[in-house]
């Protein structure tokens, strides 16, 4: 039987991506000059003595790397029969699309975050700030609502749940795929929610061997899933947040509302920032409780 989600119920999402330096408008006026026009005084014009204007080419674009299809849900899901593909308990859905609203909003917020990457990593400050329940979330709402497809990761080699909440067992997982003993399509399984895949965290005792093997990793999946969520460790309570986030385009920070200090938000992000993490955090607010009748906040927010 499917373990239930533990929190009463999942708080709305509010996540805001902070600066971008590639936005500065010099830093763009300068990579124009660099790449489409050089100007050369040593070389002149025929018959004008002025300098001549030499058009460079533009640099070329590597093509993305092809998805593989046999990591699409669709594909991968034909290799089991309906009871055979993890899932979540009715009363967890129940949960979920109680909130559909948020879950609706879940991709324009992460595009916030900034474009060109789909690499999330889910953190908190301290344990127990719902950091596993945002992932899940966030993955099921950007695979049911938004109709993408989405592979959830548990990389909580501390206290892994994703296996539980879907029924199934750890094994083989991400410590076998960054250890070269399983490759992606052992490890991926599609379940029973149209567009979700996951990866559990696997059977390998102790930590991974290294960032390099996780990163390596990364790279074979990122391409094949618009997006990939991350299931990771606190921050402030360990050390292996800090040495994996760098592999990973964006991080969102989960925060109890009225229970984490702002000091100790502060300090996580300088922490992800000094460990030359991805310059995009965003914040996700746990279990906000609202103070006045819902009515009042649906008038204020027409205003």
């Amino acid at each position: 039987m499917n373990t239930q989600l533990f929190q009463s119920s999942y708080s709305r999402q509010f996540l805001a991506g902070k600066g971008n330096p590639d936005t500065h408008p010099e830093s763009g006026a300068k990579s124009y000059k660099q790449n489409f026009i050089g100007l050369s005084e040593s070389v002149e014009s025929p018959g004008t003595g002025q300098p001549k204007i030499e058009m460079q080419p533009k640099e070329q674009k590597k093509k993305p790397q092809a998805r593989n299809p046999e990591f699409m849900w669709a594909n991968n899901a034909r290799r089991f029969s309906e009871h055979e593909m993890p899932f979540l308990s009715q009363k967890s859905v129940r949960q979920l699309e109680s909130n559909y609203k948020e879950l609706m909003m879940v991709e324009a917020n992460m595009a916030a975050l900034g474009k060109g990457q789909n690499t999330y990593y889910i953190t908190s400050c301290m344990d127990r700030d719902g950091k596993t329940i945002t992932a899940i979330s966030a993955a099921y709402g950007l695979s049911l609502y938004s109709g993408k497809e989405v592979l959830l990761i548990d990389f909580n080699q501390q206290d892994p749940q994703v296996h539980n909440l879907f029924g199934i067992s750890e094994s083989p997982g991400f410590h076998e795929l960054c250890e070269g003993k399983a490759s992606p399509g052992q490890v991926i399984l599609p379940t029973a929610h149209k567009g979700l895949s996951i990866i559990t965290i696997g059977g390998g005792n102790g930590y991974m061997k290294g960032e390099q093997a996780v990163k390596n990793a990364m790279d074979s999946l990122s391409p094949h899933f618009d997006y990939i969520i991350c299931d990771g460790s606190s921050v402030l309570s360990s050390s292996v947040a800090l040495r994996n986030i760098p592999v990973f385009g964006s991080v969102l920070i989960v925060i109890e509302c009225e229970k984490t200090r702002w000091e100790v938000l502060q300090l996580a992000e300088e922490k992800i920032r000094k460990s030359s993490g991805p310059v995009s955090i965003g914040v996700v607010c746990n279990r906000r409780k609202y103070y006045i009748p819902s009515i009042v906040y649906k008038v204020i927010s027409k205003k």
